[in-house]
């Protein structure tokens, strides 16, 4: 099993030198044997904000960073841990840019929570709302569509803007799973042994509840993306 209870180092790609590439080389030169339970390099992917936490994609690195080689340029030595926000994706994304631009006709449509998956008229009742536990003051963010000119109310757990830059993942949805397991796979692929699931206790967002590690649905996701996880050598951290 990959998580050892030993030192490990967690950075930010560019907190040690500026890139991925001297991180390697500081840790190897200066610490060679110091960090037995692995390196966590906090998010190096393509992100609109949040320090790395408003993924675009988890298929690239960012490339000021520098690129998957230099990710397995660790893994020589060390287990690579990443984080994935299960939660939700970039506004940015090239997911999401499509949804804007054609709706509910975009091939990434299911991809997205949108609040009438949620209550069918996409509205919640005063009583729903009271019991969410919330981390913007309202849930969701408002986007007009380019092809239509409507309005799609999707569902926005985090962001400090309004509309939001993190937009929530519909974890249900089969596109949603396939996207996960592309990630997943492109993670095992560059030798990543642990991912760490951020943000996961909110993805269960069902009527009349906090919409925050609700059970079952929580255990249910979890035990498919860990089995998703363990066919492919990845131990996960939630």
């Amino acid at each position: 099993m990959p998580v050892k209870n030993k030192v490990q180092l967690i950075t930010y790609p560019d907190s040690l030198g500026g890139d991925l590439k001297t991180l390697h080389e500081v840790i190897s030169t200066h610490f060679p044997d110091t960090f037995q339970g692995g390196i966590h390099i906090l998010p190096p992917f393509p992100s609109s904000g949040d320090r790395g936490f408003a993924p675009l994609t988890y298929l690239e690195i960012e490339p000021s960073f520098g690129g998957w080689e230099d990710v397995q340029k660790f893994g020589e030595k060390h287990d690579i841990l990443l984080d994935l926000m299960v939660n939700h994706i970039s506004a940015k994304s090239e997911f999401f840019k499509d949804f804007l631009k054609h709706g509910r006709k975009s091939q990434y449509a299911d991809l997205f929570l949108t609040v009438d998956k949620i209550w069918a008229d996409g509205e919640i009742p005063a009583d729903d709302f009271k019991k969410i536990f919330l981390r913007r003051t309202e849930p969701y963010s408002d986007f007009s569509i380019g092809i239509s000119g409507e309005t799609e109310r999707v569902w926005t757990t985090f962001g400090k803007v309004t509309p939001s830059e993190q937009i929530d993942l519909d974890v249900n949805s089969p596109a949603t799973r396939q996207l996960l397991t592309d990630f997943f796979e492109n993670f095992a692929k560059n030798g990543v042994k642990i991912v760490r699931l951020d943000a996961v206790g909110y993805i269960t967002k069902k009527p009349g509840s906090s919409f925050f590690f609700v059970e079952p649905e929580i255990y249910e996701f979890l035990d498919w993306v860990t089995e998703l996880a363990h066919s492919l050598g990845i131990e996960l951290l939630p």
